[in-house]
């Protein structure tokens, strides 16, 4: 079942766009389907749509978390998952 993600990044703009697009060139494949992101009081805040908590939490654990521990950005302690009747796009 799919699922909304909802995170924080605690890290500032920059530092976050940096990262984003190698990135989403491995989270497209990984099974991403919506990203957008967000500043939210200095820090980034992410809202994600993917297939299953098991296809994110795969992504997290290999390349996410790879790019984000040699950025040094901490792993998010505030990911909550959100299962939805739909996720629709364009």
């Amino acid at each position: 079942m799919a699922v909304m993600v909802t995170l924080t990044l605690k890290t500032d703009v920059q530092t976050y766009q940096a990262l984003h697009a190698q990135l989403l060139e491995v989270a497209i494949p990984a099974g991403m389907l919506f990203h957008s992101a967000h500043e939210a009081d200095g820090h980034v805040s992410v809202v994600d749509f993917w297939p299953s908590t098991e296809a994110f939490q795969s992504f997290m654990a290999g390349p996410a978390g790879e790019g984000m521990k040699a950025a040094g950005i901490p792993v998010p302690d505030d990911v909550k998952f959100t299962p939805v009747l739909n996720a629709d796009s364009r």
